[in-house]
C-alpha cells in the first residue's frame, strides 16, 4: 500500500513539476500568452516603421515562440547566436524582446530596436532604442498600444543670421 501511495506522490510533484516549467516566472503569463502578446506587438511595428525599418527579430528573450509565426508580420527570425556572429563584421539592426509581464492585469512588454555591429573600418557600435507596450486581453485575444517612446533627440533652437554691417576701414 504504501508502494501505491508513494509511487502517487511521485508522479504528482513530477506533474506539478512539469506544469511549472510550461509557465514561466513572467507574472503568471503562459508561453502562448506571450505568443499572442509578441503578435500584437508585431502587428503594429510596421506601421511605425520608416520606409526600409528593421526587419529581424532576435530570438533573444523569446526562445519559445514559433519563428514561422514571425513571418506573417514581416519580418526574419534570427537566433541571438547568430546575431552575435553579424555583430563582428557588419552592422546589424534588429528587434529585441526584453521583458513581457504582467501588472494588473495588463501585460507591460519593452522591446529594444538595436542597432549594433562594426561598420567598415571602424569601431564597434551599439545603439538601442527602448519601446514599452501595453497589451489588454479581450474576446479576439491580445490588444497591444504603444505606451512609450524614447525621447526625441536634442533639438537645438533655430539658427538665425543677422545682417550685420562691418564698417570698412
Amino acid at each position: 500500500m504504501t508502494k501505491h501511495i508513494w509511487t502517487i506522490s511521485i508522479l504528482l510533484f513530477g506533474l506539478v513539476a512539469v506544469a511549472r516549467g510550461q509557465q514561466t516566472a513572467s507574472g503568471g503569463l503562459s508561453n502562448v500568452d506571450k505568443t499572442a502578446i509578441i503578435e500584437a506587438v508585431l502587428k503594429l511595428e510596421p506601421r511605425r516603421q520608416s520606409y526600409g525599418g528593421v526587419k529581424v527579430v532576435s530570438s533573444e528573450n523569446i526562445e519559445f515562440f514559433e519563428p514561422s509565426r514571425i513571418t506573417n508580420y514581416r519580418f526574419r527570425y534570427l537566433p541571438a547566436k547568430d546575431i552575435a556572429v553579424l555583430k563582428k563584421d557588419q552592422l546589424v539592426e534588429y528587434l529585441r524582446f526584453n521583458q513581457i509581464f504582467l501588472r494588473d492585469g495588463v501585460a507591460v512588454v519593452t522591446l529594444f530596436r538595436v542597432t549594433a555591429g562594426r561598420a567598415c573600418f571602424a569601431e564597434s557600435y551599439s545603439s538601442e532604442k527602448g519601446y514599452t507596450y501595453e497589451a489588454r486581453p479581450n474576446a479576439v485575444g491580445w490588444i497591444a498600444k504603444l505606451t512609450q517612446e524614447p525621447d526625441s533627440p536634442i533639438s537645438f533652437p533655430p539658427l538665425s543670421f543677422s545682417r550685420k554691417v562691418f564698417p570698412r576701414r
